[in-house]
């Protein structure tokens, strides 16, 4: 028999760090597994990604868990059940067909690992994956390991395990830190950034290869300043074998100096192959690989291990003379940036001008607003310049650009490798724009407070720089929630720019934002003069934000839609995300809101842009809440920024989530709390401009609820006040509501009944329904408490209608509670001996409210819920509350 396979809590030295959340994941959905139910797993990667280690620091995970591993054979493929016999004796049954009552008895737990699933026999296959999903008294887990792009064939059809498997797992590449940190786990080596990227380049991340690299020398070498990257013999060896016998070196050089592969006709052209053949058998022996592109037919080397291993064993001459004829190809195509790469790589002399023409090319392309590129060039004329003043300049404006393309995953990895004691205009604004970006408010400020003092000194103006810094300070004032700042940093890049610059175009867009927010009206939305595709999406993300501030949701989610997928537009489009959730909850699309929430955050997850991601999880708490899905709603409200060092925009929103989400569920404590943040960061910006954060009548309502009565009043004075001159009638109608019920708890109930008839009224002509089925259910609650229980089961009745449509199902629970409530509305089953009222604290106390708790949520006082109480312990015949769940259950089965 299988012993279970001990915990330990450590995972091998040689893991893979990116792939713990993974990890965690596929541990915790295992360990939850319920009796009677199997689960299928696939697990993916490139040969050397790492997925038998993966699998072998999962079974350590599993406490109690019979495990078992064993590998597929190729030769073995044809000979049907052999894998199943192999496992059915590791499992200790006496045949294959013994194997299900091994694994599906009661308290059995196994797990059921198969590496090189790709070689796995048909009927073994079959059998397995029937036993995941046929589990009678068993817990059993199969995990199936195989090569991407390589699939089992079973009734002649190609098995597609990501369809077929509960959850599939891909694992990616290394990142350069995964690198430095298997380095430091491995060989006891603090390899840089910079290291560790070449590492990245020639083993293309794969994790096999980099753990062959690190260990082709001894641990020694690592502990160097800037040690160089060994090739390890084994590549070359492997190499060898695999072009034994065929003259394919030619074009497999001719192919190395391609970064990325290249056109077939380029590369017949380099290895004076006219007529293809070599290529044609190159591709055959799975040495070079057709790349799926579109445009003609482009080749690269299949396995990245072999470019290092060719152009380590080249002569420089060589090298040279093919990167020149690449660049003449290119050039006669008009292919400039390819032509200058190349002239760059042929470059030998310490002051080539190939150099300085690719550098200048790069900045180029940054002004154009080409930033990828521009990063690339930058990157390469930094590798290639022998002089550090150049080399320094140009890796700053590489990370600037990789910065503005949204790669900052990549931008803080160079970043890392700057010596941080210097200090300058170029480096300060750059990692300025970076502290933004992850959300370092106190560091973003800092540096680019002190970038400005030192432009602002000069006479003239840097004319690079200037502009550059002005544009930045616009979007930190917009993260901080200063617009008279932002518009004063908005016209020092206007008048600092060239006319068609791109700071003055993106700033102009951005300075939409800050004079509405000023004068509270809708600019006009016109195209900026000399903008782009790109600062084009800049201005339809303002204006769409603007037509959501001003009551004209659908206008929004028109502009917030219109997308472009130039390099450098993943911030843009984050914002278009975060808002077009927003006007996707108002419209009442709820489905499409959580959708685009989720797109957002993988956005965000992707490429590193933190301080955009509450705006989204304000959205998908709210929704959660709404619908009823509290496990969602509680790991969005984990996300949320609590950080002292955040920008107002991100404190905003995750305390308006808190204190929206919080309400809904009753915890009035908590909801208090997240409302007196929002106190204390209007006490030290101006917030208070209508439409852009309307906070006050959540938090008012919840101040009535909790009996402060005085604060709520102070609340919705302020609040009136502000808003006396807006003709936005959303913010109107919504802090009417406190307003109205400040009324009626001061004993003037019609005024404060009509006021919710005229807060309704000034939504009519707004699609609005989330705002108006919020009105609603409020205005229920006042009327049924002054015992207008007909009317108040009318009012119900469309809130429920309304978010029923919405999907919001925990609010139509709501709704429909508050009719049963008041004696009327819709019934699940009749109630007996319980009144309707009694039927709901009795569920509520049964759930572990409390008394107070209880009267939170009906809106009665303590003494009457212990009052109804008694009388439901006196019908149901029990004593403490400890017996009303069984006793409710019982009552139930009598109806």
């Amino acid at each position: 028999m299988v012993s279970s396979v001990p915990f330990t809590p450590s995972f091998s030295q040689t893991f893979l760090p990116r792939s713990s959340i993974i990890l965690e994941q596929m541990s915790s959905a295992i360990l939850k597994l319920p009796d009677c139910e199997g689960r299928l797993f696939y697990i993916g990667g490139r040969h050397g990604a790492g997925k038998s280690e993966f699998a072998s620091s999962l079974t350590e995970l599993l406490p109690g868990w019979s495990v078992v591993k064993v590998s597929a054979l190729s030769w073995l493929q044809d000979s049907q059940r052999a894998l199943l016999t192999h496992i059915g004796h590791k499992l200790g049954a006496s045949s294959s067909n013994a194997i299900r009552g091994v694994i599906d008895r009661r308290g059995a737990s196994t797990v059921v690992i198969v590496d090189d699933v790709h070689w796995a026999d048909q009927e073994s296959l079959h059998k397995l994956i029937e036993f995941s999903r046929r589990m009678v008294s068993g817990r059993f887990v199969l995990i199936l390991i195989g090569l991407e792009g390589q699939t089992p064939n079973l009734d002649g059809s190609s098995l597609n395990f990501q369809d077929l498997a509960d959850v599939t797992y891909v694992l990616p590449p290394m990142s350069i830190e995964e690198i430095r940190q298997v380095a430091l786990t491995t060989v006891r080596g603090r390899i840089t950034a910079s290291t560790a990227t070449d590492i990245q380049r020639i083993t293309g991340g794969v994790f096999g290869h980099v753990l062959e690299v690190l260990h082709a020398v001894s641990p020694d070498h690592w502990k160097q300043t800037n040690p160089n990257v060994p090739i390890p013999e084994s590549w070359w060896s492997n190499l060898s074998r695999r072009i034994r016998g065929m003259d394919l070196w030619p074009v497999l050089l001719a192919t190395s100096v391609l970064p990325g592969g290249g056109p077939i006709d380029l590369i017949k052209k380099l290895a004076d192959d006219p007529d293809g053949a070599a290529c044609d058998e190159a591709v055959r022996h799975n040495l070079l690989t057709i790349l799926p592109l579109d445009g003609p037919p482009t080749l690269d080397l299949a396995l990245p291990t072999d470019r290092a291993v060719i152009r380590s064993r080249t002569p420089l001459k060589v090298l040279t003379d093919l990167h020149l004829k690449a660049a003449q190809y290119y050039r006669s195509f008009d292919q400039i940036d390819q032509a200058l790469q190349h002239e760059a790589f042929a470059a030998t002399e310490p002051d080539s001008p190939a150099v300085k023409a690719l550098a200048e090319r790069g900045l180029a392309l940054g002004r154009s607003g080409r930033w990828m590129e521009a990063a690339h060039a930058l990157s390469l004329a930094t590798n290639r310049t022998a002089y550090s003043e150049e080399a320094d300049r140009y890796m700053l404006e590489s990370i600037d650009a990789l910065i503005s393309a949204s790669d900052l995953p990549q931008a803080r990895i160079r970043a890392a490798t700057l010596d941080l004691g210097e200090h300058g205009i170029q480096q300060d604004s750059m990692l300025g724009y970076l502290a933004i970006h992850e959300g370092r408010q106190s560091e973003a400020r800092s540096l680019l407070d002190r970038t400005a003092k030192a432009i602002l000194a000069q006479d003239p103006i840097d004319p690079i720089h200037g502009p550059r810094l002005a544009a930045r300070k616009v979007l930190l004032n917009l993260l901080d929630w200063d617009p008279e700042e932002l518009l004063l940093w908005a016209n020092r890049a206007i008048d600092w720019s060239d006319e068609d610059a791109g700071e003055k175009v993106e700033a102009q867009a951005i300075s939409l934002i800050g004079q509405s927010i000023i004068d509270g009206k809708l600019p006009e939305d016109a195209p900026i003069p000399g903008e782009t595709t790109l600062h084009a999406q800049r201005r339809h993300m303002a204006m769409g934000w603007l037509n959501l501030i001003h009551d004209n949701p659908i206008t929004a989610r028109q502009k917030l839609e219109r997308r472009t997928f130039i390099s450098g537009s993943e911030r843009i489009s984050l914002w278009q995300d975060a808002w077009l959730a927003r006007a996707q909850l108002i419209l009442g699309e709820w489905e499409s809101a959580l959708r685009t929430v989720e797109v957002g955050l993988a956005r965000a997850e992707q490429f590193g842009i933190r301080f955009l991601e509450p705006l989204l999880l304000w959205t998908g708490a709210t929704v959660a809440t709404a619908k009823g899905n509290n496990d969602l709603a509680r790991h969005y409200l984990s996300r949320l920024s609590s950080d002292q060092d955040s920008f107002v925009i991100q404190s905003i929103p995750s305390a308006m989530c808190r204190m929206w989400v919080y309400s809904r569920r009753n915890e009035m404590a908590a909801a208090r709390i997240a409302g007196g943040t929002m106190e204390k960061i209007a006490a030290n910006h101006n917030i208070s401009q209508p439409g852009f954060w309307p906070w006050e009548d959540i938090h008012a309502t919840n101040l009535i609820r909790m009996g402060n009565i005085e604060r709520a009043t102070e609340v919705v004075e302020s609040t009136i006040d502000s808003y006396r001159t807006t003709d936005i009638m959303s913010v109107k109608a919504k802090i009417a509501v406190p307003e109205a019920m400040l009324m009626i708890h001061h004993g003037d109930v019609s005024r404060g009944l009509a006021r919710f008839e005229e807060a309704l009224d000034m939504l009519d002509g707004l699609t609005l329904p989330f705002y108006r089925s919020r009105i609603l259910f409020e205005y229920g609650q006042a009327l049924r408490r002054q015992g207008q229980r007909r009317r108040a089961d009318e009012i119900f009745a469309r809130a429920s209608s309304m978010f029923q449509e919405m999907g919001a199902n925990a609010l139509v629970s709501m709704a429909n509670r508050e009719r049963r409530v008041g004696g009327l509305g819709p019934r699940s089953g009749k109630t007996g001996g319980l009144t309707p009222q009694e039927y709901e604290i009795a569920l509520l106390v049964a759930d572990g409210n409390s008394n107070r708790e209880v009267a939170h949520e009906l809106f009665l006082s303590p003494k009457t819920v212990e009052y109804h109480l008694t009388r439901v312990y006196r019908k149901l015949q029990i004593r403490t509350r400890m017996e009303l769940r069984d006793a409710l259950e019982q009552y139930r089965a009598t109806l």
